[in-house]
């Protein structure tokens, strides 16, 4: 957490101390590239992921690569490493998934 003089005000407008939030980059290439259908059917199935772990995600991709940024979808919360790994987990053992990537949890607004 980030020390601020800043008053509690302000730490919540700029997400800091209390406020911050944390949210990891995901990345993965498919093993071969994707029909349009199937590609279709990663990104719901992704999509539902993402929403029953209860998380953002802001990215996208083409039908041989796909990456992102996910936080969590509640308001001055964080993903938990529980969260990160499930979602980790679900991109490993898809059969479409040959190489999936979870980076470290870090700030979502202050880089």
């Amino acid at each position: 957490m980030i020390k601020s003089k800043l008053k509690r005000r302000l730490r919540k407008k700029y997400h800091f101390g209390e406020f911050q939030e944390f949210g990891f980059e995901i990345s993965a290439e498919f093993k071969t590239s994707l029909s349009e259908e199937n590609f279709d059917e990663f990104v719901d199935d992704f999509i539902n992921e993402i929403e029953r772990n209860k998380l953002f995600f802001g990215g996208g991709g083409e039908s041989k690569k796909w990456e992102g940024f996910v936080t969590s979808s509640e308001k001055h919360d964080s993903p938990t490493v529980e969260q990160k790994e499930a979602i980790r987990k679900w991109l490993e053992n898809r059969s479409d998934v040959e190489y999936a990537k979870t980076g470290e949890l870090e700030d979502a607004w202050n880089n």
